[in-house]
């Protein structure tokens, strides 16, 4: 099975507020953590139940190199992967609950 890949706008905006810390932080590793962050949900598109469910349905993968995890949700009837979040592997992921909360249909 393929999938597509969708971010919320949550999502996304964990993916602009890491690539603007290594803006910052490490400007010549930028292009590659985003290198990476595709490389992962380009893996997710193909292999979308590789990693096991955590919570209320939700998955984890871990990016290889740099410190960040991409949670998501499988929707298998529209073939889509939904990238929930993208947290920091030192964030909480109890901040995640109300992202994690099953949605309506699940």
């Amino acid at each position: 099975m393929t999938c597509n890949v969708r971010l919320t706008s949550t999502a996304q905006q964990d993916f602009y507020r890491a690539q603007a810390h290594y803006d910052t932080e490490a400007p010549h590793e930028t292009a590659r953590s985003v290198a990476e962050f595709f490389t992962t949900a380009r893996r997710l598109t193909a292999f979308p139940h590789l990693s096991p469910e955590l919570r209320h349905g939700a998955r984890r993968a871990n990016l290889r190199v740099f410190p960040y995890q991409l949670w998501y949700r499988v929707h298998d009837d529209a073939s889509i992967v939904e990238i929930i979040a993208v947290l920091h592997h030192r964030q909480d992921s109890e901040q995640l609950n109300d992202r994690l909360e099953p949605q309506p249909g699940d």
